[in-house]
């Protein structure tokens, strides 16, 4: 009883390591810029409602993390929250908000999910964006002229 038992601890271990590590994914980021903060309650709906801004006018960094399927924008829930940006992170899913350990923390930092696109149509609207930036600035025009034109 006591061997089956041992085996099936030994069996089970690396089935637990594996199961561990698919949790985390890995992304870049690849934009930051400073916004509002959230409240320390609120996370995606709230956001998305409208209903999750601070009112003492507090700056927290937001942050657009590239992962292979995902396009995630994040955004810390302090002024602290600081990402290196265009490296590789590792990040995890904890309810609605996403958990990223930096550079050997003892702990991860948590911040909030605001918005998340497939990666495909990501990449389509960048695309668009650049296009559109890049026919503004051959035509010497501003994005209100280039829109009223038929």
């Amino acid at each position: 009883m006591k061997r089956t038992l041992f085996f099936i601890l030994v069996l089970a271990f690396p089935v637990l390591l594996s199961a561990q590590a698919r949790t985390h994914q890995q992304g870049t980021i690849i934009r930051m810029r400073m916004t509002d903060c959230l409240g320390p309650q609120h996370g995606f709906m709230a956001v998305m409602s409208g209903a999750g801004k601070v009112e003492t006018g507090a700056l927290c960094p937001e942050y657009v993390l590239v992962a292979d399927k995902v396009v995630y924008v994040i955004s810390g829930k302090s002024s602290e929250q600081l990402i290196p940006l265009a490296e590789v992170t590792r990040f995890r899913m904890l309810k609605n908000e996403m958990l990223i350990r930096i550079d050997d923390a003892p702990r991860e930092s948590h911040f909030h999910v605001k918005a998340m696109v497939l990666r495909p149509e990501w990449d389509r609207n960048q695309m668009l964006e650049e296009a559109e930036a890049s026919a503004m600035i051959t035509r010497h025009l501003d994005p209100a002229t280039m829109r009223e034109q038929p």
